[in-house]
């Protein structure tokens, strides 16, 4: 080939080659023009940062669940956890707080979600709400908010309402002789804000409660059944983990709530699935996954723009009914159709 047609033929490649330059930069102007600024930002400073605190520990079923909530929604978003183990070791749940802090500072989240009441007490308030900018999303904080001074201009979230009023009128259409209930549970600030909502809501229940009854071991809730029977059609039961068996050792909760559901022979209702999967007659469970869904949406809220302040608190409004098929079978109640229908049994 002859020299000039060797420079044509370059003089004609480099033609090209400027030509998809020129074309690729108008393709990269215009998608940058068309990105919403948000989407810019991420690109330019990486992926957000959540940073998660638990109060309990991470084989906690209310946690896993709530977990999974926010995993279900913050699917772009770098999620770190810290875990408080309140539920096991409440004595240590300050210092393990101060770990957790040296893990925010390490961090540096852009928005906090903090779940269940002791995450508040033990982590936001000490070391977060008005001591730094860093947005906070509260979640599974028990009946108000309003303890915690939430909600502010640098925190909002969802409260946990436990299903009390449908719990008992469900357990009512299973057992339509429920006239009078008592109230058995162990004093602990989750149970005494629990009780609150219990005592507040009572005269809307449709029945006589007869009696409040505190018991910190297996033996004081042996006692306390057996006096109950005597007065009380059904039991409505909180959450009995960390009584101390016959030995003084602490029971797990399912062990507790199965002891009682054994021990007493009418209906019995819990407000939780794992207490009925436990042996509690039946409730309306409170669905663990909406706090980490709703907490999760309100987060994304704020990494798009809004602050605290702009964002209502709300509640839980989802339940499951549940029963357990085994305690209505032991109990000689029969199932009526109307009582099945959208109810999961468990045994």
């Amino acid at each position: 080939m002859s020299t000039s047609k060797n420079n044509k033929l370059l003089l004609s490649t480099r033609g090209v080659i400027r030509f998809e330059i020129v074309l690729l930069s108008m393709i990269t102007m215009l998608f940058l023009a068309l990105s919403p600024p948000s989407a810019i930002a991420s690109q330019d400073k990486g992926k957000a940062k959540v940073l998660v605190v638990m109060s309990y520990d991470e084989k906690n079923d209310s946690e896993i669940a709530v977990a999974k909530g926010i995993e279900e929604v913050l699917t772009e978003q770098e999620l770190r956890y810290f875990y408080l183990d309140a539920k096991n070791h409440l004595e240590q749940a300050a210092d393990n707080a101060t770990k957790g802090y040296a893990l925010y500072q390490s961090f540096q989240p852009d928005v906090v979600i903090a779940a269940d009441d002791t995450a508040q007490e033990a982590f936001v308030l000490p070391f977060l709400q008005n001591k730094v900018k860093t947005p906070v999303v509260f979640c599974g904080v028990n009946d108000s908010a309003e303890q915690y001074g939430y909600p502010n201009a640098q925190v909002t979230g969802i409260i946990e309402k436990k299903h009390y009023l449908q719990s008992i009128n469900f357990a009512r259409l299973i057992d339509p002789k429920i006239k009078k209930m008592a109230v058995v549970y162990r004093d602990n600030p989750p149970n005494q804000i629990n009780l609150a909502q219990i005592k507040r809501e009572a005269d809307t229940y449709g029945v006589t409660m007869v009696d409040y009854v505190a018991v910190e071991s297996s033996k004081e809730l042996t006692t306390a059944l057996t006096k109950l029977r005597e007065t009380a059609d059904a039991l409505l039961v909180l959450n009995l983990g960390g009584i101390t068996d016959d030995n003084g050792a602490k029971m797990e909760v399912n062990k507790a709530m199965t002891l009682a559901a054994e021990i007493w022979p009418k209906p019995s209702i819990g407000a939780s699935k794992n207490e009925i999967e436990a042996g509690i007659l039946c409730g309306v469970s409170k669905i663990n996954q909406e706090q980490g869904q709703v907490a999760a949406r309100i987060a994304i809220e704020i990494l798009q723009g809004k602050t605290p302040a702009d964002i209502p608190v709300t509640e839980n409004r989802n339940g499951q009914r549940v029963i357990n098929a085994a305690t209505a079978k032991r109990l000689g109640l029969k199932l009526k159709p109307m009582v099945l229908i959208g109810t999961e049994l468990v045994q």
